[in-house]
């Protein structure tokens, strides 16, 4: 796939949080933001294509995940 590099203004919390996750997994900042793209173009598809994204919490209740 053929990279196209863009500038992007973030929140200094979001760039935080992103930078957090890069160095606890010891990958760069970009594939964190890679990764962040592709996770809601995963719910997109699945909204898309009227299907449900469901949680289960330590009790083992399931719950719906909306997003807004």
């Amino acid at each position: 796939m053929a990279m196209k590099k863009i500038t992007v203004n973030l929140p200094e919390d979001q760039v935080e949080f992103l930078q957090k996750i890069a160095a606890a997994e010891h990958v760069t900042f970009t594939d964190v933001l890679r990764r962040s793209i592709n996770s809601e173009k995963f719910f997109v598809d699945q909204e898309t294509n009227k299907r449900k994204i469901l949680v289960e919490d330590a009790d083992h209740r399931i719950r719906e995940v909306i997003r807004k």
